[in-house]
């Protein structure tokens, strides 16, 4: 269902409108309801951030349907569908900015996370290809390369130099829009963060984003992150069975 509620500003010329969706399973009506509140409305910037991963690295005959449905549908569709409610509300304008999240997950295969992994991929050729055609209507597009940062979805609480907070990346986004970082090769994308630069340097210019031996060390990294996961979970059933 969604919600549309107001909230108040402690600056007095400035009002914020909010909008709830459930992407995973949001209907026509939804999308619908999102184009009445942004009619009338000059659009500036539209920041594409809802994503969902998995719950753990699982391989992928192991994927329970719903979750991998909800990615796809959150990752891939949801963004789409939003993007092209918004555009029209941009275009007219000559000037706006998209700003796009993806992940190393996408930017190279990511074994284990097959299904969020290519939500990603398919979410950067969509982004380039859009950033192409938009490009002489004067709209930015720019698909930003994460690696991992302080979230919910990381489920990494503690920042370190390899892992910044949310504070530090969005204000590292926010300082290298348009450019590319160490994403080497790839047009209207950028790896902000210093640490996550070094390493898509790496990977893009280095070793190659398909390079095989990449593809082996992603995919041990992984297992060994399902196998703690698994541990972990063993060790807190038998925690509620103890209580």
């Amino acid at each position: 269902m969604a919600l549309v509620s107001q909230i108040k500003s402690d600056f007095p010329n400035l009002s914020v409108e909010t909008l709830s969706i459930d992407f995973s399973k949001a209907s026509d009506e939804d999308y619908s309801r999102l184009a009445k509140v942004i009619e009338g409305k000059q659009i500036s910037i539209l920041i594409n951030n809802v994503g969902q991963s998995h719950s753990i690295p699982v391989p992928f005959t192991e994927t329970p349907s719903d979750e991998m449905a909800n990615i796809i549908n959150i990752n891939c569709l949801a963004t789409l569908r939003v993007t092209q409610v918004v555009l029209p509300a941009m275009i007219p304008n000559k000037r706006g900015l998209i700003l796009t999240m993806g992940s190393f997950g996408g930017l190279t295969p990511t074994p284990l996370l097959a299904t969020y992994s290519g939500s990603k991929a398919f979410l950067q050729q969509w982004s380039n290809a859009l950033a192409s055609e938009l490009e002489p209507k004067g709209i930015t597009v720019h698909f930003v390369h994460s690696y991992l940062v302080t979230s919910a979805m990381s489920k990494i609480r503690r920042s370190n130099w390899q892992v910044p907070s949310e504070k530090a990346f969005v204000k590292s986004v926010l300082a290298k829009i348009g450019r590319r970082g160490g994403s080497i090769g790839y047009a209207y994308s950028g790896s902000p963060f210093w640490s996550h630069a070094l390493l898509a340097t790496v990977i893009t210019g280095v070793l190659g984003p398909m390079n095989k031996i990449l593809l082996s060390i992603n995919r041990k990294m992984h297992v060994d992150i399902r196998r703690r996961a698994l541990k972990k979970a063993e060790r807190e059933k038998a925690k509620e069975k103890k209580g």
